[in-house]
């Protein structure tokens, strides 16, 4: 009677983890089904602000001459065997003037460690104005290698935020082939507002809107 008894209570046990693991898998699925019936949604919301910030991109390369102008995301890339996060950061939006040659496939995923210096500048000052490559030869010999391989002989770099202020990647106006154009407080008003716009589209993004 008491192997019979225990018997049952196995069952009964293994029922209900059944059961769990059933609604669990229910649930999964849904989760799915509702991801992938938002994907063609989701898709052509990403493509109508994809076009909006390049469209503006577009606008402000020429209003500043500039040969080219880059959007990078900061990102973690994983972690590394001590725990410590292996953040990294990518271009990701990249817009050119005709017969300079884009640099984005170069851009992906570099980890913020290589470029120590120049991202902890960034970020205090918010921004950064280059006006000669040679400036930061010898005091930021990484950063100085990293935009020489991609042609660059000048740059304005402004750190993006979110919504709270918090950095989440930042917007790099290049001259390569063109002299550098950020001469006036209104050039430099111009870049403000193409961050203050950027700023909001990613946040439109990211809330789905």
């Amino acid at each position: 009677m008491e192997n019979i008894a225990s018997f049952l209570t196995g069952l009964a046990i293994l029922i209900t983890a059944l059961g769990a693991v059933s609604i669990a898998l229910i649930k999964v699925y849904k989760n799915t089904k509702k991801e992938l019936d938002s994907l063609p949604r989701r898709v052509k919301r990403q493509a109508t602000i994809d076009t909006l910030i390049t469209d503006k991109l577009e606008e402000v390369k020429d209003l500043l001459n500039a040969d080219r102008i880059q959007i990078y995301d900061f990102h973690n890339g994983g972690h590394w065997a001590n725990g410590r996060s292996a953040l990294k950061t990518t271009c990701t939006y990249e817009i050119c003037r005709s017969g300079i040659k884009p640099a984005q496939s170069q851009l992906q995923a570099l980890p913020l460690s290589c470029i120590a210096k120049f991202i902890s500048t960034l970020l205090n000052d918010g921004k950064m104005e280059i006006k000669n490559l040679e400036e930061i030869k010898d005091t930021m010999p990484a950063t100085y290698n990293l935009k020489q391989a991609t042609s660059v002989k000048s740059f304005y770099d402004v750190v993006l935020n979110n919504k709270y202020n918090e950095p989440i990647g930042f917007l790099a106006v290049q001259y390569i082939k063109n002299s550098y154009g950020i001469k006036t407080e209104k050039d430099k008003e111009e870049i403000l507002k193409l961050k203050f716009f950027v700023e909001e589209k990613l946040q439109e993004m990211k809330e789905g809107r």
